[in-house]
């Protein structure tokens, strides 16, 4: 059971490490600074992270018998969509701001109903494959986000979200398995 705990206790720390880290982007979009920087590398980081989330942690945490996991599914389609169509709208656009003000807001409020509905029951019941699995994808698609300050004058490039978060997708599924 050691073992278990350990397992599932780290593949959580991952995932809540990459809430942090997505708060963390929100704020620097938010407040103006390197936004299309900031943008781009949260667009990465989303995209990563909720295929991670749908391909394999949600249905982790169903069978660990948490409710709520198809909820948590649908909310980050929705969040995936406003992320495209921010995407869309651009930057630089003056509805922008407080459109991605809300989009912030929604962001949150979905990561803190993780971290209390479905991660402490994960850490308890989940399988140590299914720990392994998870704590292996995140670290597969974090390869796709490097972390790294904005270098004065270059444009920031990425996918749109959508797009990017079904090869995602596919590329946990055939490197891991569905779980």
């Amino acid at each position: 059971m050691v073992d278990v705990t350990r397992a599932a206790a780290y593949a959580a720390d991952l995932l809540v490490r990459q809430h942090r880290r997505i708060e963390g982007l929100l704020g620097e979009v938010k407040s103006g600074g390197a936004r299309e920087t900031s943008f781009a590398e949260l667009v990465r980081l989303m995209a990563a992270h909720e295929s991670v989330e749908e391909s394999l942690v949600h249905p982790a945490v169903d069978r660990c018998g948490a409710a709520g996991a198809g909820t948590r599914v649908h909310e980050e389609r929705e969040l995936l969509a406003t992320l495209s169509e921010l995407y869309e709208l651009g930057v630089d656009h003056v509805e922008f701001p407080g459109r991605f003000g809300e989009f912030a807001d929604r962001v949150a409020m979905h990561m803190a109903t993780e971290e209390v509905r479905e991660l402490p029951i994960f850490r308890h019941a989940a399988s140590t494959l299914d720990a392994r699995r998870i704590a292996a994808a995140i670290e597969l698609v974090e390869t796709f986000v490097p972390q790294r300050e904005p270098v004065e004058g270059e444009t920031a490039v990425v996918a749109p979200p959508l797009p990017l978060f079904t090869r995602l997708c596919d590329a946990v599924d055939a490197g891991l398995g569905r779980g």
